[in-house]
């Protein structure tokens, strides 16, 4: 199979850079999975898995992280712009689980707010990015 060259990128770090044969990502339209030759894209990311087939690994093998959003640049190689992602063995359970349960909290304790307001978005967001990390730190939600 052919492979491309993929890098991540933060604001801060070079996340992962390699030689990869497949990239699954989850895009506003849902996952999608891009490979050498691909015609050229650039589209938004949700919060999502991140999963990566690198080059000559096993049939089964891959890298799998959370990422936080961003865009994914489509060309010759690929590059996935996030401002946070994190591999599925670094991902912290306890501060996950306090996140969820804070984010949990707040949304119980305002029902009645407007569903449009900043703090209403940043509660779910929230919720979103735990329940992500919780799948990505069991495996991905494709196993």
């Amino acid at each position: 199979m052919n492979s491309f060259r993929l890098e991540v990128m933060t604001p801060s770090k070079l996340f992962y850079r390699g030689d990869v044969e497949l990239v699954i990502v989850t895009t506003l339209d849902g996952d999608e999975g891009f490979m050498a030759g691909h015609i050229w894209a650039c589209k938004l990311l949700t919060v999502g898995e991140l999963w990566i087939k690198e080059k000559d690994a096993g049939k089964d093998e891959w890298r799998i992280a959370a990422v936080a959003g961003g865009f994914i640049d489509v060309k010759d190689s690929i590059v996935i712009y996030t401002d946070a992602v994190e591999w599925s063995e670094d991902i912290d359970m306890e501060r996950v689980l306090s996140e969820k349960a804070k984010a949990e909290d707040w949304l119980a304790a305002h029902t009645d707010a407007d569903e449009e307001s900043d703090e209403m978005k940043n509660a779910r967001l929230m919720l979103q990015k735990a329940e992500t990390r919780t799948n990505v730190a069991g495996g991905g939600k494709r196993h």
